[in-house]
């Protein structure tokens, strides 16, 4: 359950659609997905080259578009290789008005991978595999200023072809830049409205307080839970958000019997929660010593962090074909 859904942002492009820039012209094939920013489709340009469009309506009551957030932030981070390239932008006039941004195509999104999976989990080794290709996104994402708020993994997505092993971060809609034009970190609003998705949201996110980059790495964290965890978190049947925070509250108090249940080698995940909750809104991130654990963590359970993930070692040649940039 998102926070920031908006069921009228999506332009609704059949198959067979043109959209036209100076750089070339787009066929719609197909809806990708659908979420709180509009629409993604599966383009092809005259050029030959598969694209992904991510197409926003133009809302009179929305002062800030969620694709021009999106746009800054991958013009900024242009080296980082956990971010997708953009292509092509722009916006119409027509069918009402939008904004559109075209991406390069990656894979299925790790929600979409796992639930292929047989237990509905990554093996342990893929889970804390990817999970670490996920934090140095968030880390990139933190060194240009930024925090995502939406952290799950319906927001991640593997590359396709010879990028299978790359993981991607994306949807930006609701991120928010967390310093100042001194690069200084922003004073912390006194009260603040919930923003990202109730089972990944940190805390902070629940008591309506400020987030900061230590928020990201909370939800982080149960996203790894998330990929691991046979069942899912244990708040994972609960819908209103004071139950889920309560038993977020609840769950530290007993990480063995609801955290950790079932999965050996949990005492370094354990001190990577620890670390996590000991930080404060103006505290720097320590990336390094999350790293370590997760390595630790692995090396414990007999196994190699950069072994091939189970995607890639799947007999079904067609786990990474289409883009599930959706939220």
């Amino acid at each position: 359950m998102s926070m920031d859904d908006d069921d009228e942002d999506d332009a609704n492009f059949k198959a067979g659609t043109e959209i036209s820039t100076s750089k070339a012209i787009y066929t719609v094939v197909r809806l990708l997905g659908e979420g709180g920013f509009g629409a993604v489709y599966l383009v092809k340009s005259n050029k030959g080259l598969q694209c992904a469009m991510k197409v926003e309506k133009k809302m009179e009551k929305r002062k800030h578009s969620k694709l021009k957030m999106e746009i800054a932030i991958l013009k900024l981070i242009t080296e980082g290789k956990h971010f997708t390239k953009i292509l092509d932008r722009g916006k119409k006039e027509t069918d009402g008005g939008f904004f559109f941004l075209v991406m390069e195509l990656v894979g299925k999104s790790l929600g979409d991978l796992k639930s292929e999976r047989a237990d509905k989990v990554f093996s342990f080794g893929t889970g804390l595999g990817v999970s670490m290709q996920c934090l140095e996104a968030v880390e990139e994402l933190h060194k240009h200023g930024f925090i995502h708020r939406d952290l799950k993994p319906a927001n991640y997505a593997c590359g396709l072809d010879d990028k299978k092993h790359l993981i991607y971060i994306l949807d930006f809609g609701i991120a928010r830049k967390y310093i100042n034009a001194k690069k200084e970190l922003k004073t912390p609003r006194e009260t603040v409205g919930f923003k990202g998705t109730v089972r990944f949201a940190s805390l902070a996110c629940h008591y309506n307080t400020e987030m900061a980059p230590k928020d990201d790495c909370e939800s982080w964290f149960y996203l790894l839970l998330d990929l691991i965890i046979v069942g899912g978190l244990p708040w994972r049947k609960l819908n209103e958000k004071d139950d889920v925070r309560k038993c977020k509250e609840e769950c530290r108090k007993d990480r063995k019997s609801t955290f950790f249940l079932g999965i050996k080698h949990s005492n370094e995940l354990s001190k990577i929660l620890d670390y996590i909750d000991s930080i404060a809104y103006q505290d720097r991130v320590d990336y390094k010593f999350i790293y370590r654990h997760l390595s630790e963590a692995c090396t414990a359970a007999g196994l190699d962090i950069d072994a091939p993930y189970d995607w890639e070692n799947s007999k079904d040649k067609d786990t990474s074909k289409e883009s599930t940039r959706s939220k």
